[in-house]
């Protein structure tokens, strides 16, 4: 697997990746809130800060990560 830090312009790779992922969770109650993420609001998010790495095997994204760094560490995206 190769994994690179994402930028600005990979927010639709993520987005795919993350339709993919939480697609099983579509109906249920209440549904997965990164079922309601856009491209854009990746974009806005990465512009302020957040930061993403993609993981690809033979070239395509099969993998993502959503995070933020502060003062007190590492925070990951989790979804409900």
């Amino acid at each position: 697997m190769n994994i690179i830090l994402a930028q600005v312009e990979d927010a639709s790779v993520i987005h795919n990746v993350m339709l993919q992922a939480f697609k099983e969770y579509e109906h249920v109650t209440p549904p997965s809130s990164a079922l309601s993420e856009t491209i854009e609001s990746i974009e806005q998010a990465m512009k302020k800060g957040e930061h993403a790495f993609i993981g690809y095997i033979d070239e395509q994204p099969v993998a993502m990560v959503r995070f933020t760094l502060s003062a007190q560490g590492i925070y990951f995206l989790d979804y409900l």
